[in-house]
């Protein structure tokens, strides 16, 4: 097969990139936001910084990073624009899903000049999430509308999930489709990480898809084992790994909030008190501590998920069950102690800072609609790990579509 012959820069290399990048990024989050997308400007700059090469499959010329190396380079974008991190992180899916098809069918999405994600992936946890599909000679027809399709907008193509029977909600598939095959609803306006542009796409009437653009999750899984024997294949850790890198926006972001506050309290001061300079007041003192202490200890418990990660792929082994729930409930505490953290900046920062010109009300929606997501629920991941610890049986930490591969 083809490959791009371009070098994939090395972590630090785009770590580098995106620090110097970080103050153009800070000053367009707003204008992202008006937009309910990245502007294409900045994709453009963060594929040139080769942040892409993260979401794409290392046998097309992707990056073969750690997890601590991904999980940095997240860390590092978040603090530049959370947004722009958030829709990168959740192109990894199609990174994935790509291992489930013949590299004939997959090649040239990848190896057509692109700027930005190649594709997109919706998976879904229920009929809601995901399209119907129904069997016709050489193939199959789709119908559906798929919500939350974060990364759609730049994207080539996409990996829709589809049920195959309308009567078993075991009988799963996922579709390879040209983006211009379908259509967007334009329907994202979110309070929170609205620059996403996580619109919903969906088919006008049946679409036809072939057989070899139809996969399983038992495919796969095959197909990883297969790609993993070749050293091909994507590290070990799948789903768990991704949330765990993806930990990395949520710091990123809190980062930026501390920077933020730091740098306002020598020049503000507390109305209606006696402190002329809101750095001399107590009250400071202990929001600072604070949401200091509630960050760094997300980023022990995020340092702790990587670094067994990483030992899991040293040691060429896979997590457990058990160690895969715990990684979940891990980054489920990582969101909202860092959702928690920026919200006490935000609340000791005065009525000035709900001005949509001021950066921590934005850092402040962004992270707090991150720490909401399905995989991040605070209650849900910690009830489903002290399940487990009770002895009772707990839910899968995967949507449909991976808990069958």
């Amino acid at each position: 097969m083809a490959r791009e012959t371009e070098r994939q820069p090395k972590a630090q290399e785009i770590i580098d990139r995106l620090v110097e990048l970080r103050p153009w990024l800070r000053e367009r989050q707003a204008d992202a936001e008006r937009q309910r997308r990245i502007p294409h400007e900045s994709v453009e700059r963060l594929d040139a910084a080769g942040v892409f090469g993260l979401t794409s499959p290392k046998r097309f010329g992707g990056a073969d990073f750690t997890t601590r190396e991904q999980y940095d380079v997240f860390r590092a974008l978040g603090s530049g624009c959370g947004a722009s991190a958030w829709m990168v992180w959740a192109a990894q899916g199609g990174n994935l899903w790509s291992c489930a098809f013949d590299d004939a069918v997959v090649a040239p999405v990848y190896e057509a000049p692109w700027t930005g994600n190649r594709t997109f992936a919706v998976g879904g946890t229920s009929r809601r999430m995901a399209g119907t599909a129904r069997r016709v000679e050489g193939g199959w027809m789709i119908r559906g509308a798929w919500p939350f399709s974060t990364g759609s907008v730049h994207a080539s193509h996409g990996y829709l999930a589809v049920f195959c029977d309308e009567s078993d909600d075991s009988a799963l598939g996922m579709v390879l489709v040209p983006k211009e095959s379908l259509v967007a609803l334009d329907d994202w306006d979110a309070m929170g990480m609205a620059a996403t542009g996580s619109q919903t796409m969906a088919t006008d009437g049946e679409l036809f898809v072939p057989d070899e653009r139809f996969s399983t999750p038992e495919r796969l899984a095959e197909r990883v084992a297969e790609l993993g024997g070749r050293g091909e294949g994507p590290p070990r850790g799948g789903l768990a790994r991704s949330l765990v890198t993806g930990a990395g926006v949520a710091l990123g972001m809190a980062d930026h909030a501390m920077e933020v506050f730091l740098g306002a309290i020598g020049k503000r001061g507390i109305p209606y008190s006696p402190y002329t300079k809101q750095a001399g007041a107590p009250v400071t003192h202990l929001t600072v501590g604070r949401a200091h202490t509630r960050i760094r200890a997300a980023g022990a418990v995020a340092d702790a998920a990587v670094a067994f990660l990483d030992r899991c792929e040293a040691e060429e082994k896979d997590p457990s069950a058990h160690e895969t729930l715990q990684l979940h409930a891990d980054v489920a505490c990582i969101w909202d102690a860092c959702a928690a953290a920026v919200e006490t900046l935000f609340a000791a920062s005065g009525a000035s800072a709900i001005a949509k010109r001021q950066p921590l009300q934005l850092i402040a929606r962004n992270c707090r609609a991150g720490s909401l997501h399905a995989a991040h629920g605070i209650d849900t991941w910690t009830e489903n790990i002290g399940r487990a610890l009770c002895g009772v049986e707990a839910e899968s930490s995967a949507g449909v579509l991976e808990q069958r591969a």
